[in-house]
């Protein structure tokens, strides 16, 4: 296990992944519908097929438990949950009264059930926040004896297939999809000084980038909701990561800081991110009446990254409420 050594490479990966995050929500589907371009349809779905996996196989390769379960849990609470239950309550508040900013209007009943038992808007966060929880139990199976490994290997396998078939209640389907990119980050995390040295080879860049084009399409010609799918998936996610590991070895200077940068504040840049998409699809599509969809989505993301990265860095750092409530560690 390589417990010493920090891979900046993963960490210039998870910069990598919110990127991709900004840009899939620039393509916009409201105040201007893009999906409905084809090729702003296919971005969007590749965007949507490698980023979120890429976090949780980021987020599964730094995973560390050491100590009690409730100190462990009780980091997790202050890191993920509250700064969900946060921002899904912001979320709320301008969906309950008719705005011209906002796309989709509820009511408060609605908007409630929606939180409560299908993780309201911040999806993402519910779902990490339960792997996070229920991780370490899968640990003890994954470091224990041979019968007991393979019964843990066994075990996430099937709950990933079992994903089209799992209820959405809780969101207990996303878990079972992300717990399986969680697990393959864990155990590359074991053999990373074997693997990943391999990996830095700037040779795994052009293969890297055509397997997951072709993988991508054969992804999209199959039903994305069966096993046949989600196997395609896996191997598209598995492309993916080779050629962004290797893009990312390639990464020098400013380009490796700001992508660095970009991991380090990605939880905050992920909360912010709404709020910004607001501001600046209102100014650049419903103000400045831009039509030209490549400016619009290529406005929006250089936007909302400038304005997310540089309200996290320097005004959530500032006020200690600002920390609690966004998940920002007190050495952070």
């Amino acid at each position: 296990m390589t417990e010493q050594r920090r891979w900046k490479e993963m960490d210039s990966l998870r910069g990598m992944a919110i990127l991709m995050v900004l840009l899939y929500h620039s393509i916009l589907v409201f105040p201007v519908n893009l999906h409905e371009i084809r090729w702003c349809s296919i971005l969007h779905t590749f965007l949507w097929t490698v980023q979120m996996p890429l976090f949780f196989l980021v987020s599964g390769f730094c995973y560390s438990y050491h100590g009690s379960y409730g100190v462990y849990a009780l980091k997790k609470c202050r890191r993920i949950l509250v700064p969900h239950l946060v921002f899904s309550m912001l979320d709320i508040l301008p969906r309950l009264i008719p705005n011209p900013l906002v796309h989709e209007q509820m009511d408060l009943q609605e908007a409630l059930w929606d939180f409560v038992l299908y993780g309201g808007s911040d999806w993402f966060l519910w779902t990490l926040f339960v792997i996070a929880m229920v991780f370490p139990a899968l640990e003890k199976l994954l470091t224990g004896r041979t019968g007991l490994r393979k019964a843990g290997i066994l075990l996430v396998v099937i709950l990933f297939l079992l994903k089209p078939y799992m209820t959405d209640l809780f969101l207990l389907n996303m878990v079972c999809q992300y717990l399986w990119y969680f697990f393959l980050g864990y155990g590359l995390r074991r053999k990373a000084d074997r693997v990943l040295p391999k990996l830095e080879n700037p040779l795994c860049l052009l293969p890297g980038l055509l397997l997951t084009l072709a993988f991508f399409a054969l992804f999209g010609m199959c039903d994305a909701t069966g096993n046949t799918g989600r196997l395609l998936e896996v191997v598209c996610v598995l492309c993916s990561f080779l050629f962004f590991f290797a893009l990312a070895g390639l990464c020098r200077g400013r380009a490796e800081r700001f992508l660095v940068s970009c991991g380090t504040w990605s939880l905050q840049m992920y909360l912010l991110d709404a709020y910004a998409l607001v501001l600046t699809r209102t100014l650049f599509v419903s103000v400045l009446g831009l039509g030209v969809p490549v400016l619009i989505i290529l406005g929006n993301f250089l936007a909302d990254t400038w304005i997310v990265l540089l309200v996290s860095k320097y005004i959530l750092t500032k006020a200690k409420v600002f920390r609690i409530l966004c998940g920002i560690p007190e050495k952070g």
